[in-house]
């Protein structure tokens, strides 16, 4: 039976175990269409909220899940939100499972984002991790606007197949909206930061930590000038968006009643 699919500020977000995300993605790359894939979590659903663009961008993707814990709990606690999400599905996860499944099948990658030396050791790690793995090219982040043509020119005549972009939310999700079908590639993911901890830069946090929705604070203590704000203030205003959400899902079930009581032969002024 198909579970239901939780809805945050009007962005469906997919209620699907990582094997599942994985196996439709290995469907989607035996087809000649381009699908794009995005991740939320509290921070980023706080800017869908203000960011109209941001919200249609990631509205219109063809999967979402989420990357965070406190995703995955609110919808556990909270049952206006319309469905109890199974796992956390982060971008990590899912990015080191299409490499896998790129390797095995001969698919080729394009990475794009993060510094010119960062881009260049994930390469360089990739390629020793995935003696296989066919990587088409790679460019880093730091391109004008008025260059974006030109850069999924790029990765068009490298004939990539899979497209990872790590230039941050909301700069990710809205470049492969606009530019993601001009590349030529059949599965493109947003993964945030996860070139610099690939490349050795940065460390991931611990499984517990992840699993225990801790990982955010492992990043602070990291960085803690950089994201400061994000996660200290940023939790407390997430709780602040579940209560809007909250009021949003009252006013639609209002909606929906006097919809259904208003007499049929009654016209909408």
């Amino acid at each position: 039976m198909k579970r239901p699919t939780p809805v945050f500020a009007g962005v469906p977000v997919a209620n699907l175990t990582l094997d599942e995300t994985l196996a439709q993605v290995a469907t989607w790359l035996q087809e000649p269409d381009f699908r794009r894939m995005a991740v939320v979590n509290a921070a980023i659903l706080l800017d869908v909220e203000r960011d109209a663009g941001f919200q249609t961008a990631l509205a219109t993707a063809d999967l979402v899940t989420a990357d965070g814990m406190s995703v995955v709990w609110a919808t556990r606690w909270l049952p206006f939100l319309g469905g109890r999400l199974v796992a956390r599905v982060a971008a990590p996860e899912v990015m080191e499972g299409v490499l896998a499944w790129c390797a095995h099948h001969g698919q080729r990658i394009y990475l794009l984002g993060a510094t010119g030396e960062v881009v260049t050791a994930v390469c360089e790690r990739l390629q020793q991790r995935f003696p296989t793995l066919p990587i088409a090219g790679a460019q880093d982040g730091y391109f004008p606007e008025a260059a974006s043509a030109t850069v999924a020119a790029a990765i068009r005549s490298a004939r990539a197949d899979v497209l990872f972009v790590a230039m941050g939310s909301p700069r990710q999700e809205l470049w492969l909206a606009r530019y993601g079908p001009q590349t030529g590639v059949r599965f493109a993911l947003g993964v945030g930061g996860y070139f610099d901890i690939l490349a050795g830069k940065r460390k991931r946090a611990p499984r517990w930590m992840q699993s225990w929705g801790l990982e955010w604070s492992f990043r602070l203590v990291q960085e803690p000038r950089r994201l400061w704000r994000r996660y200290l203030i940023g939790n407390l205003a997430f709780l602040g968006f579940l209560r809007r959400e909250q009021r949003r899902a009252a006013d639609r079930r209002l909606a929906n009643r006097l919809s259904v009581s208003k007499p049929s032969g009654e016209k909408t002024p």
